[in-house]
């Protein structure tokens, strides 16, 4: 393998697929992040891979499980590689690079990111093992006697600063590439650092460790200046933060279809309401409000219903996070959230009045007129409409909330 990490990447993935076509994918193991491709999951895995090879001597290949066509909707991840000086089309393996096969290739797995194996991977695989964990979500408590390192730390703003410090003992492996690509990670996932908000002391350390490495600042001012302030003080940090916000709130040209799968996330969950039975349930995450989506977008109501019946799902949440416009200035940060539910009333009734209620998210009812649209779904489809008053709530807080209401473990307003 290079020396470089363009070369390890690109030679990795050359070499994993030739193992595959070969019947010897398990000869390897498969780091990958969540399913939502963000960038934390791109930069995660990219560098726990790195790690694996250089410190453990690990045959180690990321994964992004995101289809190769659909890298391009998401510009802030494009943006941030290129800045790193990484090439997609050469360097990433995506989901759809891999032969499709089932069993999966390979039995072997580091999670980043996440900390449950996806059944895609599972599915008539009974040797899957997953090898190591890195995460800031909610701790599922699996792979306790299987992942080492097997390290969860919550609340983190990104994973990336968590795979970062792995770097700390081995400082001679990090990168100006990877030490740029994690720093892009770190400042989206914490909105650049910002005090009060989402970054944790992990964050502020891992920035901090990176920040002297990074390509992406050369050009900006001595490293000497750097080391000496905090992360967040940095004005080419702030600037770099901007310009990545700009990319991944541009979707203007993404039609309705591209926005649900952008950045989506899926679950099977058994219902309380129907206990024999498992359903799936995505939430997507779109950064554009309804008021600005749905009366530009007529095909809408048939695109949602199209990417539910496509995956097959019976619940699907769409979770907005945007700015609403100001004229001085950055304006306010809003959320709101949807739910539509295919053929089960009785789920939607539970779903939708648990949401009502829930005291952590601080729903309050909107109807579709109020965003200047009136409901175009199909008679076999419930829904109902959200303003989100707790801004700071993420899918990461919202996902085990929609999780127990489903399954019956508990109220949302005590949660």
């Amino acid at each position: 393998m290079e020396g470089n990490l363009s070369g390890f990447l690109r030679q990795s993935k050359k070499a994993y697929l030739e193992a595959v076509n070969a019947g010897k994918g398990r000869d390897w193991t498969v780091v990958m992040g969540n399913e939502a491709g963000d960038l934390d999951s791109i930069a995660s895995a990219v560098a726990y891979a790195w790690y694996a090879h250089n410190v453990n001597g690990t045959a180690a290949v990321s994964l992004v499980q995101t289809p190769r066509a659909d890298l391009h909707l998401r510009a802030e991840n494009l943006h941030a590689l290129e800045l790193a000086g990484l090439h997609p089309e050469a360097e990433i393996l995506c989901i759809d690079d891999v032969p499709p096969s089932e069993p999966f290739p390979s039995n072997r797995f580091a999670l980043v990111d996440h900390n449950r194996l996806l059944s895609r991977f599972s599915r008539a695989n009974p040797d899957a093992q997953v090898v190591a964990v890195v995460d800031h979500h909610a701790d599922e408590g699996l792979y306790k006697n299987t992942a080492d390192p097997r390290i969860i730390v919550v609340p983190t703003g990104s994973c990336a600063s968590i795979v970062a410090l792995l770097y700390e003992a081995h400082p001679e492996h990090m990168t100006a590439e990877l030490a740029t690509l994690l720093l892009c990670s770190i400042l989206i996932d914490t909105s650049g650092l910002k005090a009060g908000g989402k970054a944790e002391e992990a964050d502020r350390r891992a920035a901090s460790f990176l920040v002297p490495y990074a390509s992406a600042l050369d050009n900006h001012t001595e490293v000497s200046q750097l080391v000496s302030q905090a992360p967040q003080d940095i004005a080419a940090l702030q600037e770099l933060h901007t310009t990545l916000q700009e990319k991944k709130a541009s979707v203007a040209h993404l039609n309705t279809l591209d926005l649900l799968k952008r950045d989506y996330k899926e679950y099977n969950l058994t219902p309380a309401t129907s206990p024999s039975r498992e359903i799936l349930v995505g939430l997507s995450t779109v950064p554009i409000g309804f008021k600005s989506w749905l009366p530009r977008h007529p095909d809408f109501w048939s695109h949602t219903e199209k990417f539910m019946a496509e995956r097959g799902l019976t619940v699907l949440g769409i979770l907005t996070s945007f700015r609403k416009s100001a004229k001085n200035g950055r304006g306010k940060h809003r959320r709101e959230q949807m739910y539509i539910v295919r053929n089960d009333e009785e789920l939607a009734k539970k779903l939708f009045d648990a949401l009502d209620e829930c005291g952590e998210l601080r729903l309050k009812r909107k109807t579709f007129p109020d965003f200047g649209v009136h409901k175009g779904f199909g008679p076999e489809i419930r829904s109902r409409i959200w303003k989100q008053q707790n801004v700071e709530a993420t899918r990461k807080a919202t996902a085990p909330i929609v999780k127990d209401i489903i399954e019956g473990r508990g109220k949302a307003a005590s949660l």
